[in-house]
């Protein structure tokens, strides 16, 4: 059986079963799966800020809203709450050149706010690559609950 790939947005959520892969793009933001190996159920959020505002609804978007949601979606598929494992992986500091300090430390605060929504929901987490300074590309196996990251080049500037 030939496993389908999901291309997960920014500020998006998605949950697959059997042996289907998820796939997204990070930089500062925070990609954060969710997955049953018992059931093979995973979701994958691809998170843009820690905290949600009251200005913007957008579940997937904001770490508060969307890992509880994303576990909810795994649950009302029949996932088991004690089965469930996470991968984090982003949070990168693309944003090194700029004054505001809140643009500069976004990947960090997206990094630790996901990591205590987690232990509030209690759910271990199980692999991580997470910081620096680069952007990766995330690949995840809800098979094997397997997450292959592979981390961009820099881009280079005029004249390099």
């Amino acid at each position: 059986m030939e496993a389908n790939v999901l291309l997960v947005k920014m500020a998006e959520m998605a949950v697959v079963e059997n042996s289907n892969l998820l796939k997204t793009t990070l930089g500062s933001c925070v990609g954060v799966i969710l997955h049953d190996g018992k059931k093979n159920i995973g979701g994958l959020a691809h998170i843009m800020l820690p905290e949600s505002s009251p200005r913007d609804s957008t579940a997937g978007k904001f770490v508060d809203t969307a890992i509880p949601s994303l576990l909810n979606q795994i649950l009302e598929k029949g996932g088991r709450k004690q089965h469930i494992r996470a991968y984090l992986a982003g949070g990168a500091n693309m944003f090194k050149t700029s004054t505001d300090k809140k643009i500069t430390t976004v990947g960090e605060k997206n990094i630790e706010a996901s990591k205590r929504v987690l232990e509030e929901l209690q759910i271990p987490i199980a692999c991580e690559e997470t910081g620096g300074e680069l952007g990766r590309t995330v690949v995840f196996d809800n098979h094997n609950g397997h997450m292959q990251v592979t981390t961009l080049s820099p881009v280079l500037g005029k004249g390099a």
